[in-house]
């Protein structure tokens, strides 16, 4: 009897030791889920962190609620926002224009589809912060309601967005 319970604790201890060693690996390697490449050079991207995705989610509910003063604060100094119809908006005071004229002669809203976070290991061992994600937009434009699909890809530096990529497909009727 004493030898089966010596063996029950060596194979408790033994799993205790492996599970923790499991852990500690797992949380030091990160899980590459693509690449990028820039200048010739193919960059790892790596899962990122999902309170990254919780900034971005805050940020366009912002939008929803046409709360200007939050999507100010929310903004990096060098903010540039790139729209699929081609326009660059660089600067968050050109931002604050843009959408001031926007939701004057519009009514946009966004409804969450998904986001996910991901990292970008760059060259020099440090990392870009980003999130992508899919939105549905509806709009009224010159009386109508248009919607589209929009992907977005940000980049948040320092708990900021600095960069807002926006790719779009209209969704017809038939959908």
């Amino acid at each position: 009897m004493k030898k089966i319970l010596l063996g029950i604790c060596v194979l408790l201890l033994s799993q205790t030791s492996f599970a923790g060693h499991h852990e500690k690996s797992e949380q030091a390697t990160k899980t590459i889920i693509g690449y990028e490449i820039l200048d010739g050079e193919r960059l790892d991207i790596v899962a990122g962190k999902s309170s990254n995705v919780d900034i971005w989610v805050e940020y366009v509910e912002a939008h929803n609620k046409r709360d200007l003063e939050t999507i100010d604060s929310m903004n990096a100094d060098d903010f540039e926002g790139r729209a699929a119809n081609g326009i660059i908006v660089k600067g968050p005071e050109a931002h604050a224009a843009f959408l001031k004229e926007w939701f004057a002669t519009s009514n946009p809203s966004w409804k969450f589809d998904y986001a996910m976070a991901n990292d970008v290991l760059q060259a020099d061992g440090t990392h870009q912060h980003w999130v992508t994600s899919a939105y549905t937009l509806t709009d009224t434009i010159n009386g109508e309601e248009v919607v589209t699909e929009e992907l977005f890809d940000v980049e948040i530096k320092n708990g900021k967005i600095k960069t807002i990529l926006v790719a779009s497909r209209a969704v017809i009727s038939e959908e």
